[in-house]
């Protein structure tokens, strides 16, 4: 029998490390220190890993256009080397993918799902309807109680910020002041409606209407399932994934207990939004900018190969 992946104690505090977890003042390691803390508090924590999580490592798709393979691997000994040793970003399936192990080699009971994105992610239109199964969620089990988590920044104003009840109807904020939650629903293309899927909502405040974000069965996946969508996402000529770069990371307030906005680089635009206020940071006039750009704003240092890959590409500042 195949055993699922884990990380070592080594890549484990290497790991912490890349996302500023909180030492404590005793002699303890990083390690040692959350393990503690798991004992005492495993939602608690979980919330605290996955708030650094966001806000430590960018979400993008860098590997597709810097680089001279233009591929994305799931491997984890890949998106280790990727993402924490080289401190560069990763898209749904490899941020959620390392969290994914990374959870698991901490004692956490956690298994992976697909899940559908809802058009209304790129219209801000609600029509109910979904794209095909392209995105990765994970469930984490605790005390027998599931919560859905959802790793990926590249859902902007809509991503989760934190795990979310797998229970209908519970209201939780998500930015202030928007919110979220999780509800029961036939699709509107499904045969059969009496099947019902759980669907991830958000609206930007009270007096918004809810738009419908993902949907997805809580059925576990397995790596091969993960690696026939990620080729899907990262291959597909029609994928925008091939087309475009876009690399973006949540902000921590100061207290370090809560998430109040995002920075972006997008197209030829670098901008941060906290608390539904948007600020410019630069405009992307040359890739000798936007290399910068990546440095400054998330800490992601590419190689001049790196760089070089994406001469040629339709995403290349011209």
């Amino acid at each position: 029998m195949t055993q699922p992946p884990k990380y070592t104690e080594e890549q484990l505090e290497e790991y912490l490390k890349r996302i500023s977890y909180p030492h404590s003042e005793t002699e303890l390691t990083l390690v040692q220190n959350i393990r503690q803390n798991i004992a005492k508090d495993a939602l608690g924590t979980l919330f605290e890993l996955h708030r650094r999580h966001l806000t430590s490592i960018p979400w993008g798709n860098s590997g597709l256009h810097y680089s001279q393979h233009h591929t994305i691997s799931l491997s984890p000994e890949a998106l280790f080397e990727k993402i924490v040793a080289r401190r560069l970003d990763g898209y749904c399936m490899e941020n959620t993918g390392l969290f994914h192990i990374i959870l698991r080699s901490l004692g956490y009971v956690v298994y992976a799902i697909g899940a559908r994105v809802g058009q209304a992610v790129g219209t801000g239109v609600e029509n109910g309807l979904f794209s095909q199964l392209s995105h990765m969620l994970l469930i984490v089990v605790i005390d027998e109680v599931k919560y859905m988590l959802q790793i990926d920044v590249g859902f902007g104003t809509y991503n989760a910020t934190g795990p979310l009840l797998l229970q209908e109807g519970v209201i939780s904020t998500r930015i202030a002041p928007s919110e979220m939650r999780l509800i029961k629903d036939s699709l509107v293309e499904a045969t059969d409606k009496s099947q019902k899927f759980w669907i991830y909502q958000t609206r930007h405040s009270l007096e918004s209407n809810w738009l419908s974000m993902i949907c997805f069965a809580d059925m576990e996946l397995l790596p091969q399932d993960f690696e026939l969508m990620n080729f899907g996402v990262s291959q597909r000529r029609a994928s925008w994934f091939t087309q475009m770069f876009v690399c973006t990371r949540m902000i921590l307030d100061s207290t370090g207990q809560e998430i109040i906005g995002q920075c972006s680089l997008s197209g030829k635009d670098v901008k941060r939004r906290i608390h539904g206020q948007t600020e410019f940071l630069g405009v992307i006039e040359s890739e000798d900018d936007r290399v910068k750009a990546l440095a400054e704003y998330f800490d992601m240092h590419l190689r001049n190969s790196e760089i070089q890959g994406i001469r040629g590409l339709v995403s290349q500042v011209r």
